[in-house]
């Protein structure tokens, strides 16, 4: 088979598409190999959690797709780590679902055999890591916050703001706290909402959003194994349809006036690929960093510049000192913001099923690497065991930054989400995602069906 001087200098990895001499069009299907050429009904952009789901769906519907994954592998927040010495696996991400049909049915799909949500037996100490001392009189009483949140009951599934949007949920969490003395339930909102920095200062719509009361299906379920079982199923059964390590460098769409197609130009560890859909569904957070390759328009760019969001890690530490079966809540001793801690700081730091193996969840409201996440840690580590000579070691660590995108009072206000959700179908490209919907994953599986019912009535 002839190979262009594209085509070699793609497959080499040697210089960008871009800049290989001769290059007149990169989106010209001519100038790739058979084998670097796709084409399919629908492209998927992000393998997390919406974005394979949303693959697996497509493809019972009887659509051909391509996932395209900048990670080594699907799964997203969902992290695993095997433990070679006792054989267990601990999921230090996403830690359950939702016992729900929509959870059921996909599990089913996919071969995963579920069971009931468990933890082992623990002590919960409320300690100030700034000081190591234990902190007393913090109260979880969630009912009143619940109470509130049900007056909302569109707004687990629904971005469809009323007119005009109740000035209470556009007041700062704390003052939405005083204002109906749900002092008892502050603590135990923050504590759930782990991955949501400094939430007393957060809008009350967006912590409703987050914080969502799921009692009613009953006990989280799991897959029997653990969750990232999940997503190697979903790989198998996608196939050759999975690229991972992979990342779009250029992208051509329509104008909503011709039916032209999608474009894609992914560079991939083969070389780059040309990608040619019908449709798209983007399952990254929307973030004009990461959209940038999507050849916006000025509505798209617009939108996509307004987002702020927490810096969010999880890890897995050992050799800590720290004693066996407790889990340990940082806490502070100020009644005013209801023992709630400032960030960046850790959420928890708590014993895994591996005696000795602690969950570390971080929370930062800016920017920080990983050294100085973990610099951090080792110091409260430190406190909490009063200087011992133990030195931790960090057999984990994962970045979900960017997490919980929110936008300002003022936009919400100004529209943000209505001209948001007009982007569905806007140049033959389709939406979900947290940012779209919700954190809880059985709900956002639920939003990602009706998405993927949206994309194949057209």
């Amino acid at each position: 088979m002839k190979t262009s001087i594209l085509l070699s200098s793609l497959v080499s990895g040697l210089v960008p598409f871009t800049c290989a001499a001769g290059i007149k069009d990169q989106f010209d299907e001519s100038n790739y190999a058979k084998d670097f050429f796709i084409e399919r009904d629908v492209a998927v952009i992000g393998g997390g959690a919406s974005g394979t789901y949303g693959a697996i769906n497509l493809k019972s519907l009887q659509k051909s797709v391509v996932l395209v994954e900048r990670e080594g592998v699907l799964g997203g927040h969902t992290n695993t780590w095997h433990d070679i010495a006792t054989g267990v696996d601990v999921d230090y991400g996403v830690q359950a679902f939702l016992n729900i049909p929509t959870v059921r049915d996909y599990f089913t799909l996919l071969g995963v055999t579920s069971k009931s949500l468990s933890f082992p037996p623990q002590t919960r100490s409320y300690v100030d890591f700034q000081t190591a001392q234990l902190v007393t009189g913090v109260k979880s009483n969630l009912t009143g916050y619940y109470q509130q949140l049900s007056k909302y009951p569109w707004i687990s599934t629904s971005w469809n703001l009323p007119t005009p949007v109740p000035e209470d949920l556009l007041l700062p969490f704390g003052d939405f706290i005083r204002k109906y003395n749900l002092q008892d339930a502050a603590y135990g909102v923050y504590f759930t909402g782990q991955g949501f920095a400094n939430i007393l200062d957060q809008l009350t719509i967006n912590v409703f959003k987050f914080v969502l009361d799921t009692s009613a299906s009953g006990l989280p379920i799991v897959p029997a194994t653990n969750n990232s079982e999940i997503y190697v199923r979903a790989a198998t059964s996608l196939g050759k349809d999975v690229l991972l390590s992979s990342t779009i460098v250029a992208a051509k769409r329509p104008s909503n006036d011709d039916d032209s197609g999608i474009y894609l130009v992914v560079k991939t560890p083969s070389g780059f690929k040309l990608i040619k859909a019908k449709k798209l569904l983007i399952s990254i957070p929307p973030l004009l960093d990461n959209m940038r390759p999507f050849g916006l328009d000025n509505t798209e760019t617009s939108l996509f510049s307004q987002w702020s969001y927490t810096d969010y890690y999880t890890m897995l530490v050992k050799n800590t000192g720290l004693p066996s079966g407790f889990q340990f809540a940082n806490a502070n001793s100020a009644a005013e913001t209801f023992h709630i801690p400032q960030l960046p700081a850790p959420y928890q730091i708590t014993e895994t099923r591996i005696p000795g193996l602690f969950y570390v969840w971080y929370g930062s409201p800016n920017r920080l690497t990983e050294a100085q996440v973990k610099s951090d840690v080792t110091t409260v580590i430190g406190r909490l065991t009063n200087g011992t000579e133990n030195k931790p070691e960090f057999v984990e660590f994962r970045s979900h930054t960017p997490f919980k995108l929110v936008v300002s009072k003022e936009n919400i206000l100004g529209g943000f989400y209505d001209r948001l959700e007009s982007l569905q179908g806007h140049r033959d490209t389709w939406y979900t995602g947290a940012a779209f919907s919700v954190h809880q994953v059985g709900i956002l599986w639920n939003f990602t069906q009706t998405v993927v019912q949206q994309i194949v009535k057209t």
